[in-house]
């Protein structure tokens, strides 16, 4: 029971921003900046807690300003018809930018940061985090599988010009998924912080794009998603354990920790290369 707990504490945070990577590509702009977005709302979701003495504040200030961050920059890349894929990877990097800067500036540090205000019980935050992650995913997924705009993002990447005969603005779609993937980022990025009662430079440890190789591993395909982000969460918690067993001590500690990597670098080189879509 404990073994199924902890893969689907994992698993859950994972799932939530391949949700968010998935929306994306099926608008046709997948979200390269997701890693930097998690890390960017982890951030701000301490600072704002810091700031205010309130997480409920905290969390809402820091969900709101990395949307409107994100949405923002789709906007501006949508008007001057930019590309969405250099623009995703320089969002990426603005977005650290920001977060070393603010660091720096407001906290006089680059490096962990940690407060009283922000200090929380591990165990009681990993179970509200886990069912709070299941929550967002189930219904995010709901409301695309069964809501109008749901159906028009799903299509939009594939059959633009289906829309557009229908009236439907098609540039809104691209802006809109970039904004419900930061959303779904920034939900991941608050998790994390919460996890650890702190923020952690880099804490998205590359979360986001194992989320974009579960969408690509999953041909944009909800259950086989699913089914790829499981694989990695295994992956994930054997690393976690296998340190602990005596016999594997000798080994690095840092292959170890990689082996959720090699498994998705593995997947992706023995994926068949035909995309479904649904």
């Amino acid at each position: 029971m404990n073994t199924l707990y902890g893969i689907i504490a994992i698993a859950t945070p994972l799932l939530l921003i391949s949700l968010g990577a998935l929306i994306s590509e099926y608008a046709g702009c997948m979200a390269l900046f997701l890693d930097g977005i998690v890390n960017f709302s982890a951030f701000f979701c301490y600072t704002f807690t810091i700031i205010t003495h309130s997480l409920l504040w905290g969390i809402i200030l820091s969900i709101s300003f990395t949307v409107l961050f994100v949405t923002v920059i789709a906007f501006i890349t949508e008007k001057i018809h930019a590309n969405f894929f250099l623009a995703a990877l320089a969002l990426s990097m603005i977005a650290t930018g920001i977060v070393s800067a603010a660091s720096a500036s407001i906290f006089h540090t680059r490096g962990v940061l940690t407060s009283e205000v922000f200090m929380f019980n591990t165990a009681h935050m990993r179970l509200y985090t886990t069912i709070m992650a299941l929550i967002c995913t189930l219904a995010g997924a709901f409301a695309l599988k069964t809501s109008k705009i749901g159906l028009y993002i799903r299509i939009t990447g594939t059959n633009p010009d289906v829309l557009q005969a229908k009236g439907v603005n098609v540039a809104l779609l691209r802006i809109a998924s970039w904004s419900i993937a930061a959303f779904f980022a920034s939900l991941t990025g608050i998790i994390l912080s919460l996890r650890l009662s702190s923020f952690v430079p880099n804490i998205a440890s590359g979360i986001g794009w194992t989320a974009l190789a579960a969408v690509f591993l999953g041909k944009k395909n909800t259950a086989t998603v699913i089914v790829a982000v499981c694989i990695f969460a295994i992956a994930q918690y054997g690393a976690n354990n296998l340190q602990n067993i005596s016999t594997l001590q000798a080994i690095p500690s840092f292959i170890l920790l990689a082996l959720p990597y090699f498994t998705a670098l593995f997947l992706i080189l023995i994926a068949p290369q035909k995309v479904n879509r649904q």
